[in-house]
């Protein structure tokens, strides 16, 4: 999507929103243009074990180029009470693209080119979130100024913020710590450059969630920020900002460099496993856009167990991002579209295991830990991926299993 900020309309940036999502349930979300709009807006949505959930652990990012100690740019973008949109980052925006199906911004500042990428590395409640300098000649210092409000994704924006949050900070780490709730805390460092961290807490009150008041929802919050990572950018490194619920050494295992290559490399490998016609251009996109939406629930931890025991897999289906989680029926519907034809056939017959410990009456349930109401047998999704799988099994062991006798099979 170029952009051309004097003859576009700015809410085309308020509008058009982008997810990334990480297998567990857990994604980072906002607009193009970096404003927080909805309740779910964040950069990293954590999925974290029953009972928590999804839960906002990093709200925004306030970001500025600084090339002086008197001259700031600043590419902050949020709207505040009273009517106050700021939307600076507008001003030097030049391209907002999708590559491989994650987000690319590209912004051009006097000379200097920076491109900002979003990554969630797969499996691991991890965001990072890079810099890097494309051209130009007077490199400017990054600041980042990183702000929270823990809760809980599907939480109203205006629930108390609580006890102060605690700061620590030992050789490049940092962990921001909501002590009334049981959340585990978020680990952050600056990655890829020499980088310094300037304690300067504050509150940011009044932000609008405009998505939230067409709604008819409370829409105006808080955000607590602790202050502001310093680095200075050069053509040779990329800058990466992390924010982690996961401890320090998973997040250590691997560098930024490390996981987009490990990310680029797994996403390869979606293109190849889908069938030819998906491979290019626009049903590329579509590939990568099911792979957001197959997931290993983190929050189940006794269902996860079981199927280890029994040698197997959980796998489900998100209904929809941002608030949906996984049911029966969007399930069925969407299993031919998002892992057959995509060459996932493994992870379909997970899926239809993991829904067939649930059934009862030859119904499964509409969502997990809900009623059943969806009949199972001689379903579309059953046959194709009779028709389909290379492990053509799975699907009548399911049925087997539950119907007691050897099934028929029939196309629908």
């Amino acid at each position: 999507m170029p952009w051309d900020g004097a003859h576009m309309s700015r809410d085309l940036l308020l509008d058009r929103e982008w997810l990334v999502s990480n297998g567990l349930g857990g994604y980072a979300s906002g607009t193009v243009s970096g404003a927080v709009t909805r309740r779910y807006h964040g950069l990293l949505i954590a999925a974290l074990p029953a009972p928590l959930g999804r839960v906002v652990m990093w709200s925004h990012v306030s970001e500025f180029l600084r090339f002086s100690d008197d001259d700031v740019v600043s590419l902050v973008a949020e709207e505040r009470a009273g009517g106050q949109l700021d939307l600076e980052s507008a001003d030097y925006l030049t391209e907002f693209r999708l590559e491989d199906g994650l987000p690319v911004w590209t912004y051009c500042v006097r000379d200097i080119v920076v491109e900002k990428r979003v990554l969630l590395p797969h499996l691991q409640n991890t965001v990072h979130i890079s810099y890097q300098v494309i051209s130009g000649r007077k490199l400017p210092r990054l600041e980042l100024r990183p702000a929270f409000h823990f809760r809980h994704h599907e939480a109203s924006v205006n629930i108390d913020l609580g006890a102060p949050y605690k700061l620590t900070a030992v050789d490049g780490r940092y962990e921001i710590v909501a002590p009334r709730r049981k959340l585990p805390p978020l680990r952050m460092r600056l990655d890829g450059c020499q980088s310094a961290f300037t304690i300067a807490p504050s509150k940011i009150s009044e932000v609008v969630y405009r998505i939230e008041q067409q709604r008819g929802y409370t829409y105006q919050g808080e955000l607590w920020s602790p202050g502001f990572f310093q680095a200075d950018l050069t053509e040779q490194n990329t800058a990466t900002l992390v924010g982690s619920t996961e401890p320090w050494d998973i997040i250590d295992v691997l560098g930024p460099e490390d996981v987009l290559d490990a990310e680029r490399e797994r996403r390869a490998r979606l293109l190849q496993d889908a069938i030819p016609k998906a491979r290019q251009d626009f049903p590329a996109e579509l590939v990568f856009a099911a792979d957001q939406f197959v997931i290993t629930p983190a929050g189940r931890v006794e269902e996860a167990a079981r199927a280890h025991a029994a040698g197997d897999e959980v796998r489900t289906v998100i209904a929809g991002y941002h608030w949906f989680t996984d049911w029966g029926r969007d399930t069925m519907i969407s299993l031919e579209g998002l892992t057959l034809i995509t060459g996932r056939c493994l992870e379909a017959g997970y899926i239809l295991r993991t829904f067939a410990r649930y059934v009862r009456d030859g119904l499964i349930p509409i969502s997990h830990g809900r009623c059943h109401t969806l009949v199972l047998s001689r379903s579309q999704p059953l046959s194709r991926t009779h028709e389909r799988s290379k492990h053509i099994g799975v699907a009548s062991a399911v049925l087997d299993r539950h119907y007691g006798a050897p099934f028929a099979w029939h196309k629908v």
